[in-house]
């Protein structure tokens, strides 16, 4: 297999993950910059105050979109083995 097949396999696969992880952090920075700004101005400084609506956030983000995770997945799998002879070379 030739090198640029790899890399260009390697980039794909990269790409379909930064795609499915991109939202989960984005909700997970979104309710972090919230539970902040609120422990600013209320002056409350308790780790577990702003760990748990994250962790929450996040579960729910994550419960939500794996309809739509598990299909980019089987799509970019089926793909990936559906055109396999450039693999076998």
């Amino acid at each position: 297999m030739p090198s640029s097949l790899v890399v260009d396999l390697c980039r794909h696969s990269l790409l379909e993950v930064l795609l499915l992880a991109s939202p989960i952090l984005a909700i997970a920075v979104a309710v972090s910059l919230l539970v902040n700004i609120v422990q600013v101005l209320t002056s409350l400084q308790e780790a577990t105050i702003s760990a748990v609506p994250r962790l929450l956030a996040v579960a729910a983000a994550a419960f939500f979109m794996m309809p739509w995770m598990w299909r980019q997945i089987v799509q970019y799998t089926l793909g990936l083995f559906s055109d396999f002879h450039p693999y076998v070379q």
